[in-house]
């Protein structure tokens, strides 16, 4: 069943595409939504890796990702498909058969419709509040040297602030979170606080007053679905050195960012680029341990494990199944390796080097 869409959105598409491929590296799109709805769907920059090249798309509606998906298979080496189910989306049976009755509409996530439309690209999910998280994470972490003893706002705790404020919290730093509905706002600050290590002293604050929570911080986090949290007020009481950070989109008044150029005080939105990157690298590296390194050998004399198969007592583990060169040692059978090898596992590795020609 095809979906009509507008001509302006499938040239913008077919030319994204050419504009990837023109790179001459591995191509990879990324489909996504986000919680807050938007009219019409959006490219997201294109971003030049020194192996690969990243493009993608936001979508909001059924025609456009049935359309993009019908356009990108194949003509692309990997798809990221959204695995998060922030936005719902509605779809008839009729298009790759995801929902239980034909006459009804589901609810199904982005990756679940991608899974089964994908026939000729590589596809995977991915998890886009997490790549914030971590891109913001990362930012801060090296912006500031350090995280222990830094004060961080986070203004909206929802699943992104809810996230980032563990992570800094497991950093040693003290955390405030502000949030408009005081109820979950502390059922969430007192389950963060009960799952970070029980070795880390800092712990997270619920405020339900901003000026309050953001009062002599080290850093300012705007962390809402879309809406401005951060005003003037909120601005003209914090230290200017204060660094201010939005999260996502539209989180500063524009009274706010006035007030922020005015007093010299740094803004900053969360660049996911090197998030994204190193989630693509890992993806091919866990994708290659999986298609030759992973799994198990019956060489006759002995058995061979490698990539995380877990090994039986005796069992010697090297770095590759499909081609070994180092032997990392001999499995106790309970996850760990053998720390004294008896007569037989010294007999067997050694045998095992003559016959592969390995280290």
């Amino acid at each position: 069943m095809a979906f009509l869409v507008d001509d302006d959105f499938l040239n913008s598409l077919l030319e994204r595409i050419l504009e990837l491929k023109s790179f001459e590296k591995k191509t990879v799109f990324s489909i996504s939504t986000t919680a807050k709805q938007e009219q019409s769907p959006y490219f997201t920059p294109v971003r030049v890796c020194k192996d690969f090249v990243i493009g993608g798309c936001i979508i909001f509606d059924q025609k456009h990702l049935c359309s993009l998906l019908e356009n990108i298979d194949g003509n692309v080496d990997i798809i990221l498909s959204d695995s998060e189910k922030m936005i719902p989306l509605h779809v008839r049976k009729v298009n790759y058969g995801v929902v239980d009755r034909s006459d009804q509409l589901g609810e199904v996530t982005i990756s679940n419709i991608c899974h089964q439309a994908i026939k000729k690209s590589y596809i995977f999910e991915f998890k886009p509040n997490d790549l914030t998280v971590n891109a913001a994470w990362s930012f801060l972490s090296q912006r500031l040297n350090y995280l222990n003893g830094k004060k961080i706002c986070i203004l909206g705790s929802g699943n992104i602030g809810s996230k980032l404020a563990l992570k800094f919290v497991e950093c040693g730093a003290e955390v405030s979170i502000y949030r408009r509905n005081i109820d979950k706002g502390n059922i969430i600050v007192n389950g963060l606080n009960l799952i970070k290590p029980e070795s880390v002293n800092a712990k997270i604050q619920f405020y339900s007053d901003t000026a309050q929570a953001s009062s002599m911080a080290d850093v300012l986090i705007g962390a809402s679905n879309g809406s401005p949290i951060i005003d003037e007020n909120i601005v003209k009481n914090l230290r200017r050195d204060c660094l201010i950070v939005d999260l996502g989109k539209n989180n500063l008044t524009e009274n706010a960012i006035k007030i922020a150029i005015e007093y010299s005080m740094n803004i900053y939105r969360t660049d996911v680029t090197p998030a994204i990157e190193s989630f693509v690298y890992e993806l091919l590296k866990t994708q290659d341990i999986l298609k030759h390194s992973c799994g198990k050998k019956d060489l006759g004399f002995c058995n061979i494990v490698s990539g995380g198969y877990f090994g039986r007592i005796g069992d010697i583990v090297v770095d590759s199944i499909d081609n070994p060169i180092r032997v990392l040692g001999v499995a106790r059978g309970n996850g760990l390796l053998k720390q004294a090898l008896n007569t037989t596992d010294k007999d067997n590795i050694e045998r095992l080097k003559k016959s592969l020609s390995i280290e």
